[in-house]
């Protein structure tokens, strides 16, 4: 799948060139539009271990979600638009940003994208301390200008983050720390920091590696709470 795909980009008004490891972010996508086709071969690509590894040039060329087996299919594409949709519904809710630290480039302009318009539109959002998903979660918080809409949750003191992100946490407002957490592993903290960020928000978005053990956990924990939680994979 190493063939790009060209999807429409409706947030940023313009075409993308996205690699077949990237999501496209679409919130209002008609269900067959060539958007949600490219995505339903994302979804085929990443639940499917024996699919043949053919060159789409077009989206015309890609197989429909039907086509894919639905005993390894995790859930319906369906549901997943549902998810996405429910990102810009009018009422404010708390929103939780959690995810992997080993974050592309592309990937961090997709989660700040996401931050921003999320807090742009009311919802208070909740993330943690470090590098990739959580820094981009935080950036784009602040790009909306709306400092008590943005609230970090450390899983251990400030002095255990990284310059950078230390940089960047003097210009939130609400940081809570945890420094009982710091003679724990950095694991184990982020474990019971991301259960803290759920208790809090009513619906979870995660970016994360089909290894992303802890995020994966926190999916999990989630789902058994009975709350929203979209899953990003990045491979």
């Amino acid at each position: 799948m190493d063939d790009f795909l060209f999807v429409s980009y409706a947030v940023m008004g313009s075409r993308r060139r996205v690699g077949s490891g990237n999501w496209a972010k679409h919130l209002s996508v008609p269900l067959q539009s060539p958007l949600t086709r490219c995505l339903r071969l994302k979804q085929y690509h990443f639940t499917t271990t024996c699919m043949n590894r053919k060159s789409f040039r077009s989206w015309q060329d890609i197989p429909p979600f039907r086509d894919a087996p639905e005993q390894i299919l995790q859930r319906s594409f369906d549901t997943f638009l549902q998810e996405l949709a429910s990102i810009q519904q009018p009422t404010p809710k708390s929103l939780g940003i959690i995810g992997t630290r080993n974050c592309s480039l592309g990937h961090q302009q997709l989660i700040e994208l996401i931050s921003y318009a999320s807090v742009l539109v009311g919802n208070h959002l909740y993330t943690s301390g470090g590098g990739g998903t959580n820094a981009a979660a935080i950036r784009g918080a602040l790009r909306a200008d709306k400092p008590d809409q943005l609230t970090v949750i450390l899983p251990q003191s400030q002095m255990k983050q990284p310059e950078e992100i230390l940089t960047l946490l003097k210009t939130v407002r609400n940081v809570h720390e945890m420094p009982h957490n710091d003679d724990l592993p950095l694991d184990v903290a982020s474990r019971l920091c991301n259960s803290v960020i759920i208790s809090k928000c009513q619906q979870i978005i995660s970016f994360a590696f089909h290894d992303s053990h802890v995020v994966l956990e926190a999916v999990n924990e989630t789902k058994a709470l009975k709350k929203l939680v979209t899953l990003f994979y990045l491979d």
